[in-house]
């Protein structure tokens, strides 16, 4: 069950409460003190989901607006009674759906910590969709608020017929003054209700049982697979090893082929354009993660090792005797379907995949947790007798950190390509809670704006232009610079694109 399923159940059981009080039957004790409480549980759940939607430090009025609706009731509830009356299920029954809608929100984050779980947490946490969001859980406040007038009249009147219980004494004042939360709620709603990303939220995974993943054989499996290493990559960042390091860039490297192969089964394309530019950025960063070693070994059956399991048996059926097999047997098969579907989700994840991936290698590299050979040791010649390999700090101005890191830097990139070009959007997730990130999307915004007035600001035209003074050309002026410094310079401004052709071109793995 997802996030937004659960939402969509909370709609409808909150259009069958607007239906029940229309003309609602006399209850008993216990049937006014279940529907006092659900109603509760019911705004408090939503209540939540808004907090945690604005958690960064936006002071919302929708959230205090919330608040008051059960200020008045205790925070500890006593246990609903049992009741069957139609008023009370279908109060409950939005309860139920919108707590477990909140639970789902609020997986993703640390209960003590607070801190994100998962990259969608980092996405939440961004504000990725907010309005959207925020939208969802305005209507939601807005359907229960259109019932409280009549709910508030249908507690009172078993309140005087003898439930004198102090549950429905205050939920008949909380009802009475939660009719300011209807037109904050409408007022809210000014986009269109849409299917945003956290619509198909679902709990995180779980990375640290091993025996949960032991048989993977299918592609939705195989996307599962995704995840959990994503998960893992989120909450066991400072535990990566060179191990891991190079499971992940070869697994990374392998499975960015087979999406290009499985998102080609709808066009009938042989590749996309952007698989060179990604495959040629991981085979770099997986011949750098090869020089790389770590004192500590990666415990087995978790994180990686569950997405090279995953990308293994997908090599199987789609390249079962080393080549691609006819992309017409997967079309014309019964999963079909499933296929280009896991080829669209794969696209989809890779450019957050990319992103992890370059930040934990990024912390391994500053926590030192990384060797590498030193290039200082001169080899060992002919006759001579083997020498002990001297192992450094790999850091991130040592040879192999500077292209591990170079080639990281430019995966996300590549991988958003790819996205673009299969036809899906990026799953939001780490890199869009990056400060720098923010900071650049900030500068970029102002930049543009810049432009515009510049756009819009006539250009003066130069009256008197300079003369040039000397009569010969560029070419034989004294002040040319010499050859081997032009070259050099161009040799420096083009150096990482040269790096990356040459490992483009280079062997395979």
């Amino acid at each position: 069950m997802t996030y937004g399923h659960h939402l969509d159940e909370t709609a409808q059981a909150l259009a069958t409460v607007q239906v029940t009080l229309q003309n609602p039957d006399p209850g008993g004790i216990a049937d006014y003190a279940a529907a006092a409480i659900a109603r509760t549980h019911l705004y408090r759940a939503i209540e939540r989901q808004v907090a945690r939607l604005t958690a960064r430090g936006d002071e919302t009025e929708f959230g205090g607006l919330l608040s008051q609706a059960t200020q008045t009731t205790a925070s500890d509830l006593p246990l609903p009674p049992p009741s069957i009356h139609p008023v009370a299920v279908a109060l409950r029954q939005a309860a139920d759906s919108a707590r477990a809608a909140s639970e789902i929100l609020n997986s993703h984050f640390d209960p003590a910590s607070g801190r994100p779980r998962s990259s969608e947490g980092h996405a939440i946490l961004a504000g990725i969709n907010r309005v959207q969001n925020l939208t969802h859980l305005a209507q939601l406040a807005r359907a229960a608020s259109e019932a409280n007038r009549i709910l508030a009249g249908w507690l009172e009147a078993g309140y005087t017929a003898g439930s004198h219980q102090p549950i429905v004494r205050t939920a008949i004042a909380d009802a009475r003054t939660a009719s300011a939360v209807l037109y904050p709620a409408a007022s809210a709603i000014r986009r269109t209700l849409g299917r945003t990303p956290i619509y198909h939220l679902q709990p995180p995974p779980l990375t640290d049982l091993a025996e949960r993943w032991t048989a993977l054989n299918s592609p939705a499996d195989c996307l599962t697979a995704m995840d959990v290493t994503r998960a893992w990559l989120v909450q066991h960042h400072g535990s990566l090893t060179a191990a891991d390091l190079n499971a992940l860039t070869r697994t990374g490297l392998a499975l960015s082929y087979e999406t290009d192969y499985l998102v080609g089964l709808a066009d009938d394309r042989t590749n996309t354009g952007a698989i060179g530019s990604l495959a040629g950025a991981w085979r770099i960063a997986a011949r750098a993660a090869g020089h790389l070693h770590s004192l500590t070994r990666p415990e087995p059956g978790i994180g990686p090792a569950v997405l090279t399991a995953a990308e293994a048996w997908l090599r199987k059926q789609l390249r079962p005797d080393g080549g691609w097999r006819d992309p017409d047997t997967l079309r014309n098969s019964p999963d079909a379907a499933a296929w280009l579907t896991l080829g669209l989700e794969l696209a989809a994840r890779m450019p957050d995949f990319a992103t992890l991936v370059h930040r934990a290698a990024l912390a391994a590299l500053h926590r030192g947790a990384f060797l590498e050979l030193d290039p200082r040791q001169r080899p060992a010649l002919a006759g001579e007798p083997a020498r002990r390999a001297l192992w450094i700090k790999a850091g991130p101005a040592s040879p192999q950190g500077i292209v591990l890191r170079s080639a990281t830097s430019q995966l996300r990139s590549h991988a958003s390509w790819m996205a673009r070009e299969a036809g899906v959007a990026a799953l939001p997730g780490i890199n869009e809670s990056d400060p720098p990130n923010e900071a650049s999307r900030r500068e970029l915004r102002a930049r543009l704006r810049r432009s515009a007035v510049t756009a819009s600001t006539p250009a003066i035209p130069d009256q008197h232009p300079l003369q040039i003074r000397s009569h010969k050309p560029f070419q034989q002026s004294r002040f040319q610079p010499h050859h081997r410094q032009t070259t050099i310079a161009q040799q420096q401004a083009d150096e990482p694109l040269l790096d990356y052709h040459q490992g483009l071109n280079g062997p395979g793995l």
